[in-house]
């Protein structure tokens, strides 16, 4: 896997999300329903632009990016008592 994603494939992980690689390279996200979403090559000609259009794709599909705070999450939990 990229290291540019690393972290972004950790996150979607832990929130249900399947990360699987394959031959050709590409990182490929699926949400927790088994529906795939999007794609990333081991090399994109433009990294700049892939990220962003990774990132788009995954926010529309319904994963939250940026991750949330400690803080967030703390307040998220209080909030659902």
């Amino acid at each position: 896997m990229d290291a540019d994603i690393r972290a972004i494939a950790r996150w979607a992980g832990s929130q249900g999300w399947t990360i699987t690689g394959d031959t050709k390279g590409y990182t490929r996200f699926y949400d927790p329903r088994g529906r795939y979403v999007v794609s990333y090559p081991a090399t994109p000609s433009n990294p700049r632009r892939r990220m962003n259009d990774l990132v788009t794709k995954l926010k529309a599909a319904g994963l939250e990016l940026p991750p949330p705070s400690k803080k967030i999450l703390r307040s998220r939990r209080r909030r659902d008592r």
